[in-house]
């Protein structure tokens, strides 16, 4: 039979159709695949701003937190101071006088008003000692700088650690929110240094620089480990990083075994205001008058 005889192929529509419909299948599984990985991304984005969102609240909740926690701080220690601090001054008063109106004769109840008198001298100074952890006076008359040299002479008097205050601050005033979160700091980091550290020195700076304000607290003792550091239970550090977060500040705890713990809390000189609770935007480094 010549090639011209021979009958011709008719295209096998089935097979046309069959590819045709894995062609289809495979372009819509491509599609749907595509379709929920993108869906996946926008899913996994979105999650993660409102997780960014839900810190961000948190962490203005805290700050606003901590400036009403302070508030309720200082009027606990006024009412001690002015209230308690009156009653027990006249009541040792009134024992004073009955002391100096009792004759030879009435010897064993001059000694009981002496007791109760000295009772009341320890009261007092337990109250001041109160009101002071609540609220440090000096710190709204006499400023930050002062207040830290004197906790610092306190820290050192109670607990034999040699502590003393560096600053090329001068006579420069720092806004009131600053104040506190850099004493609480101060006051928590030497807390800790008291109860673990056993340290037998500690420095405490606070410096300006260029852009930032710089506290550094170091000791020379056995030096904190990491995973205290890092860990969840660590309350005292959890607290101290937050108060320098609330003025869009850092935290950074460092331990060297044998050499001691360094810790540094850097806060710009400009805030964020959307952060800083009653939109306190600045330090303001202002000499005083």
């Amino acid at each position: 039979m010549s090639p011209r005889n021979q009958p011709v192929k008719k295209p096998n529509r089935r097979m046309n159709h069959a590819e045709a419909l894995i062609h289809a299948l495979k372009t819509h599984q491509v599609d749907a695949i595509v379709g929920e990985r993108y869906v996946m991304v926008l899913r996994l984005k979105q999650a993660e701003q409102e997780l960014k969102n839900s810190r961000d609240q948190l962490r203005a909740l805290a700050a606003s937190l901590q400036v009403l926690r302070e508030s309720e701080r200082t009027s606990i220690a006024r009412e001690i101071h002015d209230e308690f601090g009156q009653t027990l001054t006249s009541l040792q008063l009134g024992l004073a006088w009955i002391a100096r109106k009792t004759t030879r004769r009435q010897q064993p109840v001059r000694e009981k008003v002496l007791s109760l008198s000295a009772l009341v001298t320890t009261m007092i100074r337990s109250m001041k000692r109160i009101a002071i952890e609540l609220r440090p006076g000096t710190l709204d008359e006499v400023g930050l700088v002062k207040t830290l040299q004197s906790e610092a002479r306190e820290f050192e008097g109670h607990t034999g650690i040699r502590c003393r205050v560096e600053t090329n601050l001068g006579s420069s005033k720092l806004d009131r929110l600053v104040n506190v979160a850099i004493f609480r700091i101060v006051q928590a980091s030497l807390t800790n240094i008291a109860r673990h550290a056993q340290a037998s020195s500690a420095t405490i700076a606070l410096m300006k620089r260029t852009n930032n304000l710089l506290l550094t607290v170091h000791d020379n003792g056995k030096g904190i480990s990491r995973k205290l550091v890092q860990s969840c239970n660590s309350l005292g550090i959890i607290g101290m990083r937050e108060r320098a977060r609330a003025l869009d500040g850092t935290l950074v705890l460092q331990g060297s075994k044998d050499k001691g713990t360094t810790l540094t809390v850097r806060i710009p000189l400009q805030r964020n205001a959307r952060h800083t609770p009653h939109n306190s935007s600045r330090l303001n480094l202002v000499p005083r008058n």
